[in-house]
């Protein structure tokens, strides 16, 4: 699973306010938005648990952002099996290349 933080897409061990996102996600919104959501964007709140979809995760966050003061505690996500261009990103990014 792929997450965005402020410093762009993580892979691999998550950041403790990604950790708390994935849990969210999995115990809580994996059931209602896969697979009809696959490959979109989900923002989660984490405070409340709330979420936001959107095409990309800058409009989840954006859409969520309307509802919820900006406190840094927002964290997105890919929703379903990594896309291809997840896949790309992350290939490009452990490769050191940040585009």
């Amino acid at each position: 699973m792929q997450t965005r933080t402020p410093e762009g897409p993580q892979e691999g061990p998550l950041s403790p306010l990604a950790e708390q996102g994935r849990i969210i996600y999995e115990g809580k919104l994996k059931s209602i938005l896969e697979p009809e959501h696959d490959g979109e964007a989900v923002a989660i709140h984490i405070d409340t648990g709330d979420y936001a979809l959107g095409n990309s995760h800058g409009a989840a966050a954006h859409a969520l952002m309307v509802r919820h003061k900006p406190d840094g505690r927002i964290v997105t996500l890919t929703i379903g099996p990594p896309t291809d261009a997840d896949l790309r990103l992350a290939t490009r990014v452990a490769a050191g290349h940040k585009r």
